[in-house]
């Protein structure tokens, strides 16, 4: 099973899922509790749907700018909960700082990195469960809860499903 990632998800699985629990209805028929576990899931959806602060961009980019200085050695923490390559941290120079592609809210950073010559690319997006911390110079990675932060963003945990209450009411 998957989970809708986008507003526009959300409301295809909002608007099925309201057809089938009215045709559980019609039809008079809840063995399992199947209607009960649809209802419940389609509390969890209407809710993030109607979510505004999940939904409304945050300008990581217009901060990180203000904040973040060309050419000066900062160390950067990116944390993508769930994703691939779950956490980077790097330590460098930064050369250049992009924001993402529309609708995105993020950025990209060009770093060289501590001991090498050649820049690399990194990337952040905004979303669930991602987080982006920016420390002023070469902080080893033990010593970031002492050292303030230039730059943080942190987006919204994600929802985590009740998996009991779904895998009683799943037929024997």
């Amino acid at each position: 099973m998957t989970y809708p990632q986008t507003r526009d998800e959300y409301r295809a699985r909002i608007m099925a899922d309201i057809f089938k629990l009215v045709q559980h209805i019609e039809s008079d028929f809840n063995e399992y509790s199947t209607a009960e576990t649809l209802a419940r899931g389609l509390h969890f959806d209407v809710r993030e749907y109607f979510n505004a602060e999940r939904w409304n961009p945050t300008p990581v980019y217009d901060g990180l700018r203000d904040r973040v200085t060309l050419g000066t050695p900062l160390s950067l923490l990116i944390v993508h909960h769930g994703g691939h390559n779950g956490r980077q941290f790097v330590q460098g120079r930064i050369i250049d700082l992009h924001s993402q592609a529309r609708p995105f809210d993020g950025a990209q950073f060009e770093i060289v990195p501590k001991g090498c010559r050649n820049p690399r690319r990194y990337s952040y997006r905004a979303g669930v469960g991602a987080s982006i911390t920016v420390y002023p110079g070469h902080v080893p990675e033990t010593w970031l809860e002492q050292v303030r932060p230039l730059y943080h963003h942190a987006a919204e945990p994600p929802i985590q499903y009740d998996q009991a209450s779904a895998a009683t009411a799943a037929p024997p």
